[in-house]
C-alpha cells in the first residue's frame, strides 16, 4: 500500500461525517467494515458471507447464495460514493472507492492535490469550510411516468452535476426510490442533513413541459423562493439548459445574492448560538454582501486570514480571499497589504490545490493582469469559463477583466448577460456599463447606469459627480463629490491612489472620468 493509513483513516472519517454518508446507518458500517479490514492486511475477510456478518450485522446462518443484500448495498455505496466525490468530497487529495465487481475498497490520489491529507484529530474543526446543504428532489406530475420519471430525473441530475463546480453549497441529488421523493420528501431531509430541499416539479399543459422549482427550508418548511420555467414538448438542448441552470443557480446558491446563503446565515445569526468555525468565513462574507463597508469588508478579510492561518490548504477560504483582493483593488480599503503579492500567491495556491475550480483560473487571470502577462490572463480566462459557464458572479468578474484588457463587446455582454439572469443582482455590476458608456460617448446613458449604483464607497458617487458636471448639473455634481470625498477623503483628494493597481489600459478611461470632477483640471486631475 503506497499510501499510509492515517491519510486512509482520515479520508474514511471525512466521508463517515459527511452530509451524503451521516445518516446511511447501513453503507456507513459497509464501508467502515471493509476499508478497516484493508488497513489491517486482511483482504481474504472481504468476501459476501464476512460483510454480512461483520460489517452489517446479520446472523451466522445467512446465506450469500440465496440473498443479494450484499451486492445491493455494494451497488448504493458505489453511487453513494461517486455522490460524496461529486459535491462535498471534490477537492479531496485522497479517493476512497469501491470498484464494479469489487467488495475490495481502492485508494487513490486525486488530481493535482497533494499526496497524503494531514492527520487531524477529531475535535479540531473541519478543513474545509461549507455552507448550506440543498437536497436536489426531482418529482413528477405528469400523467405519463414511463415519460416524466426519465425526464425529470435526468434534468434534476444534470443540474446538480453542473452545481459541482459551485463553491459555498453542497448540492446533492435524492436517489431514493421514486415514490418516496413524491409521497415523504421530509424523509430526503433526514437522511441527508440537508438545510433545504429544492424540489424539481415536473408538469404538462397543452404547450409541452412546465418546470416549477421551489427552495423549502428544512425546519421550518417555509418555501423561501419559488421560480417556473417553460420546457417545451422536448428535453431542453444545451442553450436552453444554459438558461434554466443559470436562473437557478442565481437565485439559490449565487456568491452575492443567493438566497440559500442568505436565509442560512440570517437562521445562524438568529439562532444566538456559537457559529462553528467552517461555517464563519461564510457567514462574514454575506454579512459584507449585505453592507459594503469598510467595516464589514475589514471583518471579512480578517475571519478569512484567520481561517488560513489555522488550514491553509481551505479552498473555500482561499477563494474567498482571493475575491477580496479583488475588492480591495477595486474598492480601495487600505486592509489588504502587498496585495500584487498576496494574489498572486493565493492564486498559484488555488491552482495547485484545486486545478479543476473555476476559479483557480480567474484569479490566476487576475493576477497575470497586474503583471501585465496579457496572453496567459486571457488563456486564464477561457479556462474558467470551460469550467464553469453557469456562475453569474464568475461571469461578472470575467467581463471585469475583460474590459481591462481593452475587449469592452466581450466584457460588456458577460456583465449583461449576467443583470439579465435574474431581477435580483448587485447594483454594483452597473459600475462597469457606465465606464462602458462614458467610453462611448453616451453620456445619458452612461448617468441612466451610475444611478442605479447604490454603492456609496468610491465608484457610485465618483461617476455621478463626473457626469452631471460633464452634462452641466453643477449643483447635483457638488452633492455628489461632497459624498465621495466624506466617504474616502484620502482618496479623493490625491487622485492617484484610485488608478494605484488599475492596468495602464484603464488608466486613460480613468483619467478622463477624472478630470470631470469638479474643481479638477484636465492636465491635473489631483
Amino acid at each position: 500500500m503506497d499510501i499510509d493509513e492515517t491519510s486512509i483513516q482520515n479520508e474514511l472519517n471525512h466521508i463517515l461525517e459527511s452530509r451524503c454518508f451521516r445518516s446511511r446507518k447501513t453503507l456507513r458500517h459497509f464501508l467502515s467494515y471493509i476499508v478497516q479490514e484493508s488497513i489491517a492486511g486482511r483482504q481474504e475477510h472481504i468476501n459476501q458471507y464476512a460483510i454480512a456478518i461483520k460489517g452489517l450485522g446479520k446472523p451466522a446462518n445467512f446465506n450469500a447464495q440465496e440473498s443479494p443484500l450484499v451486492r445491493v448495498q455494494a451497488g448504493r455505496l458505489r453511487a453513494q460514493l461517486e455522490e460524496y466525490y461529486t459535491t462535498e468530497g471534490r477537492f479531496n487529495a485522497l479517493r476512497i472507492t469501491l470498484p464494479p465487481r469489487s467488495y475490495q475498497p481502492a485508494f487513490t490520489h486525486h488530481g493535482n492535490a497533494p499526496s497524503c491529507l494531514p492527520a487531524i484529530p477529531e475535535e479540531i474543526p473541519q478543513s474545509q469550510s461549507q455552507g448550506p446543504g440543498i437536497i436536489c428532489i426531482p418529482r413528477n406530475f405528469v400523467a405519463d411516468e414511463t415519460i416524466g420519471w426519465p425526464f425529470i430525473n435526468r434534468l434534476t441530475r444534470d443540474y446538480v452535476n453542473a452545481l459541482t463546480h459551485f463553491n459555498y453549497c453542497q448540492v446533492m441529488f435524492a436517489d431514493e426510490p421514486l415514490w418516496h421523493q413524491t409521497r415523504q420528501p421530509a424523509e430526503a431531509w433526514l437522511q441527508y442533513g440537508a438545510d433545504f430541499a429544492l424540489f424539481f416539479d415536473l408538469y404538462e399543459d397543452e404547450q409541452g413541459y412546465n418546470l416549477k422549482c421551489s427552495l423549502v427550508h428544512s425546519l421550518n418548511r417555509q418555501i423561501v423562493w419559488a421560480h417556473a420555467f417553460i420546457l417545451g414538448n422536448t428535453y431542453p438542448n444545451a442553450a436552453a439548459f444554459q438558461h434554466v441552470f443559470k436562473r437557478i443557480a442565481h437565485d439559490t446558491v449565487g456568491v452575492e445574492k443567493g438566497i440559500a446563503l442568505d436565509y442560512w446565515v440570517r437562521h445562524l445569526l438568529d439562532s444566538g448560538k456559537p457559529i462553528p468555525p467552517h461555517q464563519q468565513i461564510i457567514v462574514t462574507m454575506r454579512q459584507y454582501c449585505w453592507d459594503i463597508s469598510p467595516d464589514t469588508f475589514r471583518a471579512a478579510v480578517r475571519s478569512c486570514e484567520q481561517r488560513l492561518t489555522q488550514f491553509p490548504d481551505d479552498i473555500p477560504a482561499l477563494i474567498l480571499f482571493a475575491d477580496y483582493c479583488r475588492g480591495e483593488y477595486i474598492l480601495k480599503y487600505g486592509e489588504i497589504g502587498a496585495l500584487n503579492a498576496r494574489t498572486a500567491q493565493t492564486a498559484e495556491t488555488l491552482l495547485k490545490l484545486a486545478p479543476g475550480n473555476a476559479y483557480s483560473h480567474l484569479f490566476y487571470a487576475m493576477s497575470c493582469l497586474f503583471e501585465e502577462k496579457y496572453e496567459a490572463c486571457e488563456a486564464a480566462i477561457a479556462q474558467s469559463q470551460a469550467i464553469n459557464p453557469l456562475d453569474s458572479h464568475l461571469n461578472n468578474l470575467t467581463g471585469l477583466l475583460y474590459n481591462a484588457l481593452g475587449q469592452w463587446e466581450k466584457g460588456v455582454a458577460l456583465i449583461q448577460d449576467s443583470i439579465a439572469i435574474s431581477p435580483i443582482y448587485p447594483d454594483w455590476y452597473h459600475i462597469a456599463l457606465c465606464f462602458y458608456h462614458y467610453r462611448e460617448g453616451r453620456y445619458l446613458t452612461a448617468m441612466q447606469e451610475a444611478k442605479k449604483i447604490k454603492l456609496k464607497r468610491l465608484w457610485g458617487p465618483m461617476l455621478r459627480a463626473a457626469l452631471y458636471q460633464h452634462t452641466g448639473w453643477q449643483e447635483k455634481s457638488q452633492q455628489e463629490y461632497q459624498q465621495l470625498v466624506n466617504e474616502c477623503p484620502n482618496l479623493a483628494q490625491d487622485s492617484s491612489k484610485l488608478t494605484q493597481g488599475f492596468p495602464r489600459k484603464l488608466n486613460k478611461l480613468l483619467h478622463q472620468v477624472l478630470t470631470q470632477l469638479p474643481g479638477r483640471h484636465p492636465d491635473n486631475p489631483r
